[in-house]
């Protein structure tokens, strides 16, 4: 699902079409929640959703590759990535997906 779907989405929602919010103000929050989950990241190394998943910020360590086009050795510097647990919730219907 992308960005404009999920907000078409959360626009459609019987809950938010309650409050009478307008697709554009939708929008604004959507995408002030993505700006605070990144902020948090960055900041604090890990974002709980509630009943939903977990994120955190975990180091990787570089390692040592041969580039496929020249042949090359060549070394790559530690890194970071996104890590994500999803919560039991989640998990017991990935589990039941077929």
């Amino acid at each position: 699902m992308r960005l404009s779907e999920l907000i078409h989405e959360v626009w459609k929602d019987e809950r938010v079409r309650e409050l009478k919010l307008r697709k554009g103000e939708v929008e604004i929050v959507i995408k002030v929640l993505i700006d605070h989950i990144i902020e948090s990241l960055l900041n604090h190394r890990r974002v709980k959703m509630q009943g939903l998943f977990t994120l955190d910020v975990r180091k990787a360590k570089g390692r040592r590759i041969t580039s496929p086009q020249s042949g090359k050795h060549m070394e790559i510097d530690d890194y970071y990535k996104i890590g994500i647990k999803p919560s039991r919730k989640l998990d017991r219907g990935l589990k039941n997906l077929k």
